[in-house]
């Protein structure tokens, strides 16, 4: 029997098996676990490291303008995980936003892949 070598742990946090926290066993998993982190988290948000994160919170409340704001905040994902996770290529960032009624948030799709991983093609779905 073969034995499985965890190699990140799970976001959100929560408890695994043996006590300590649920951890992931694949390289995919690992990353779309550490992309949604990456993303999830502003920039200045983290101690000793200003630079880690994304706009996307940021970029969330400028002027509100379908394609203007659409257009940074593909930027601000390709961007951050060019940065911070350079394995994993970003294809396309689609945004879904209702400006009428709920201007302050946005749900975005990412489709991505693992540059190392053949056929790795994954989608994220974020809702900030």
């Amino acid at each position: 029997m073969e034995d499985k070598i965890p190699v990140g742990i799970v976001m959100p946090y929560r408890r695994g098996v043996s006590g300590f926290f649920k951890q992931t066993y694949s390289d995919m998993e690992r990353a779309i676990n550490n992309l949604k982190m990456l993303l999830m988290t502003a920039k200045g948000e983290r101690p000793m490291m200003p630079t880690y994160g994304s706009d996307l919170r940021e970029i969330i409340f400028e002027n509100n303008t379908e394609g203007l704001a659409d257009d940074l905040l593909e930027d601000a994902v390709k961007s951050a995980a060019a940065t911070w996770m350079p394995e994993v290529y970003i294809k396309s960032v689609i945004t879904e936003r209702d400006l009428r009624n709920q201007p302050e948030s946005v749900v975005l799709k990412i489709k991505f892949f693992i540059a190392n991983i053949p056929d790795s093609d994954q989608e994220l779905t974020i809702s900030i």
